[in-house]
């Protein structure tokens, strides 16, 4: 009796353990993996034992079959692409059994289902718009985009008569009053019935307005709201009720403050009644870009930083969330560089442009899930880019759909063409290049070209180019645009704006042999320096520099200084209202031309009174000229063309290139020393343009 009852107790070890006995029943084996499976928690050693069954039991069909199917949810546990090979395994080699046959169709149909939403694209879409805004924010419905044109608002419904993705006939809200909509700024209240909005007009300082979306009146918010120095301190954001503003303010003037890296004022975030009151700070220093949820609970915004990296000091910048009725920040993405947060409708999700690392480019979008506490929930969703984009997001519509602007392809190189028109040769690859500027000899063009240091050279007709070295620690950038530079009339100089690395804000003009090296600095500005160029006898330097003379109003004065470095000298006045654009003086250095009050202008360097040559249209910030080697002409851009006029007056000549179009922009022009021919640089495409992002969501 006791050899019987240890054989029985050994026989019960052996059936609990998996032994020897049970690999003679493949029934009992399957149930051993059940209960591996789904009591035990043990996926992986339930595969190998339905493994061992399709194996060793493939005789008993429905036995493997099943095993098989089993083994397909298993790895279906795991998130293995394995239970794919399992189903279709059941499908090919089990013909007969078709309850196993009929439940592995369907595994594998909703697998491709799930997969097909793992991989899944966002699906970009244009927006056509016949009046090409090139900015605008989304009303919160999401259809009506608002934007700035001509210093006026407008409203333009998204979806036309025509298609679903052509726009319709837009609509003018208010007169011309120096709207901007800088990086897409402006915002709506929650409900749709407001616009609020950036006026700067020429002239005056910046204000913030506020109109209905049914158009009337405007109403000033009360005070002058100065934001700061970048196109992203001037957003701003309405809370839903659209009785709460919260803009950027610049604190320079506030005891304590703390400039950024480069001069860069500090600036925070503020809040106040839209019907006036006191504003109140409502993040710590260097914030911008607020964003209201729509049930009013959250304020998001950005925080700027300065890290030290291989690159030196640098400004990086992070997402924040902060309760409105108080409460500690919470930090939601700390990314490299970021702009433009904005929320989902339902305000469980904000999204916002990644910027590429030191490029303001094409970048990414990142979404990222809010929890109810306002904390990040999950890993952020992402979301490429496929063009530049510049601006921060315009909206996010009720059917998930995210507006972005994003940049037309752009064609950009240097060029010549004949003085009475033609067509044009691009003479450098496409790519980045600027002012052009003939050597004395007429063989070589020097422009300034890619790259953060690039002087370069490139043959006149076109072939390799040779980039000029700036030998200098820190480096030095030269500027652009508003830049320019300028060959010495003995051919062995170029006088060139630019700035030190580590003051990027600091912008002096320097001159450099033509072959590279060291850079001599000629001037030390105490704000901005720019559009250097020679006098006809080598002997100086002329220059552009601007003063304010109140709160955001500025005059601009053209000064000599010797080209070797000394006290510069004022040579125009306030008076002469000097445009910010280039200027030159004509070959034999007896007049100076230069753009004012919207005019091309020309005076005696000896004194004298200006006289207006021609009133061209579209002379705007950095527009350029460039005089005849006779003296007796002046190529000029306006309206995106070049232009041909003679200094008596009389109408002008456009140069027809076969190039320039309506989207044309970085035109900068120099007529050859033969007089022959001019060389122009030019960014065709390029615009912003409206694209809806779907499908991003997981």
């Amino acid at each position: 009796m006791k050899t019987i009852t240890i054989a029985a107790f050994a026989l019960t070890l052996t059936l609990l353990c998996g032994g020897p006995l049970l690999a003679q029943s493949g029934n009992d084996l399957y149930q051993q993996a059940l209960v591996k499976e789904r009591a035990e928690g043990d996926v992986e050693g339930a595969i190998e034992l339905y493994q061992r069954i399709a194996r060793e039991y493939a005789a008993d069909r429905s036995l493997a079959a099943k095993a098989l199917v089993q083994m397909g949810l298993c790895y279906e546990k795991l998130g293995l692409t394995e239970a794919r090979q399992a189903y279709q395994q059941v499908i090919d080699g089990f013909p007969e059994q078709q309850g196993e046959v009929a439940v592995a169709r369907e595994r594998l149909a909703l697998l491709a289902l799930a997969l097909a939403e793992i991989d899944r694209q966002p699906t970009f879409r244009k927006i056509e718009i016949a009046s090409r805004p090139q900015n605008g924010v989304l009303s919160p419905d999401g259809t009506t985009l608002a934007f700035a044109s001509g210093g006026s608002l407008w409203l333009v419904p998204i979806h036309g008569m025509v298609d679903p993705y052509i726009a319709g006939e837009p609509v003018r809200l208010t007169e011309p009053m120096g709207v901007r909509n800088l990086g897409n700024s402006l915002a709506w209240s929650g409900n749709g019935e407001w616009i609020a909005f950036n006026t700067h007009p020429d002239g005056a300082p910046p204000e913030i307005h506020l109109i209905s979306s049914k158009g009337g009146e405007t109403r000033q918010v009360p005070g002058s709201h100065w934001r700061g120095a970048g196109a992203f301190d001037y957003r701003i954001s309405l809370s839903p009720d659209g009785r709460s503003l919260a803009f950027t303010q610049a604190d320079s003037a506030r005891e304590g403050s703390v400039p950024l890296i480069g001069g860069q004022p500090e600036i925070s975030l503020y809040t106040m009644p839209v019907e006036g009151g006191e504003a109140v700070q409502s993040a710590s220093p260097h914030t911008r870009g607020p964003a209201y949820s729509p049930d009013g609970r959250f304020l998001a915004f950005v925080r700027l930083v300065v890290v030290d990296d291989l690159e030196g000091s640098n400004l990086h910048s992070q997402v924040w969330i902060r309760p409105v009725d108080g409460g500690a920040p919470i930090l939601v993405a700390d990314s490299i560089q970021a702009r433009g947060p904005v929320w989902s409708p339902d305000s469980r999700r904000l999204a916002f442009i990644r910027e590429t690392y030191g490029d303001a480019t094409g970048g990414e979008v990142w979404v990222v899930s809010i929890a109810e506490d306002g904390q990040p929930a999950e890993a952020p969703e992402v979301i490429s880019l496929p063009l530049e984009n510049y601006h921060q997001i315009s909206g996010w519509t009720p059917d998930d759909e995210l507006a972005v602007f994003m940049n037309s392809e752009t064609r950009q190189a240097l060029y010549t063409v004949p003085v009475e028109g033609g067509r044009a040769v691009q003479i450098t690859p496409n790519g980045l290049a600027f002012h052009p500027r003939w050597m004395p000899d007429g063989k070589t063009i020097v422009y300034r070209g890619g790259g953060r240091t690039a002087l370069t050279a490139v043959p006149a007709e076109g072939g390799e180019s040779t980039e000029i070295e700036i030998a200098s620690d820190p480096a030095i950038t030269p500027g652009i645009p508003g830049g320019g530079l300028h060959v010495s009339p003995d051919g062995r100089r170029i006088v060139f704006m630019g700035a030190k690395n580590e003051r990027p804000l600091g912008v002096d003009i320097w001159t450099v042999p033509v072959e590279g090296g060291p850079p001599t600095q000629v001037t030390d500005s105490p704000t901005q320096d720019r559009y250097p160029c020679w006098t006809p006898d080598g002997e100086s330097v002329a220059f552009l520099r601007y003063r304010e003379v109140s709160e955001g109003v500025f005059v601009h004065n053209l000064y000599l200084v010797p080209s070797a470095g000394g006290e510069p000298r004022a040579i125009t006045v306030a008076a002469d209202s000097v445009a910010y654009a280039a200027f030159a003086f004509s070959p034999d250095g007896n007049w100076l031309a230069y753009f004012s009050n919207g005019a091309l202008k020309v005076r005696p360097t000896e004194g004298g009174e200006a006289r207006v040559v021609v009133r061209p249209e579209a002379v705007h910030s950095h527009s350029e000229l460039a005089w005849s080697p006779d003296g007796q002409r002046i190529a000029f851009t306006g309206s995106r063309r070049i232009w041909i006029t003679s200094i008596n007056g009389g109408e002008p000549v456009e140069v027809r290139t076969g190039v320039l179009s309506d989207d044309a922009e970085n035109l900068h022009i120099d007529w050859s020393p033969d007089g022959d021919r001019i060389v122009f640089s030019a960014s065709v495409g390029g615009e912003a343009e409206l694209w809806l992002i779907s499908d991003f969501l997981r």
